[in-house]
């Protein structure tokens, strides 16, 4: 039996039909009441860039990943930056995720060869920053090591994300002219 053949008026009436479906889906997924204000909280996270470090390490072939660590990023002008272990994950399938006031801080500091390091409370584990950049704006990848007597050295890579933007809101607000 052979194919039916639609007039063309029939395909460009759908065809329309589905551009204005498209539209208004994203009118409708855009839209926010404009008679209520936004929640303070809400507001302020659309301002101010969360500062994060993710890191991801692999075994010596790079065929799957050993361990991964999640790190909330405070940097302050005059200080060095503050790491907060967010969570943990290994490929035995342990994994931690810790609350706000439980999250362990590592210790930022640089290594002999002049490398930011981060170094867990215990001492046992630190990861090798190769590249970090506290003022560079946006997200994007740097090479790491890990270096560990549970883990041993294992090579990997960490993404940071809005370090810069972060102290340039910072500065905005201590400065005279936003007060």
């Amino acid at each position: 039996m052979p194919p039916m053949k639609y007039p063309r008026s029939r395909s460009l009436i759908a065809m329309i039909g589905a551009g204005v479906a498209a539209l208004l889906a994203v009118v409708f997924l855009a839209y926010e009441p404009l008679s209520q204000p936004s929640p303070p909280a809400r507001q302020e996270a659309r301002e101010k860039p969360i500062p994060s470090l993710n890191c991801v390490f692999y075994d010596f072939t790079r065929a799957s990943i050993v361990v991964g660590f999640d790190f909330a990023a405070t940097l302050s002008e005059g200080a060095p930056p503050r790491f907060e272990e967010r969570a943990k994950a290994s490929r035995d399938g342990n994994q931690s995720i810790f609350e706000a006031g439980d999250r362990p801080v590592w210790a930022y500091a640089q290594d002999d060869d002049g490398h930011p390091t981060i170094t867990s409370p215990d001492g046992a584990t630190r990861v090798v920053l190769y590249g970090l950049k506290l003022d560079a704006v946006g997200a994007f990848f740097i090479e790491a090591g890990l270096r560990s007597t549970e883990y041993r050295n294992l090579n990997g890579q960490c993404q940071q994300a809005n370090f810069g933007g972060a102290l340039a809101s910072m500065s905005k607000e201590s400065s005279p002219a936003a007060q």
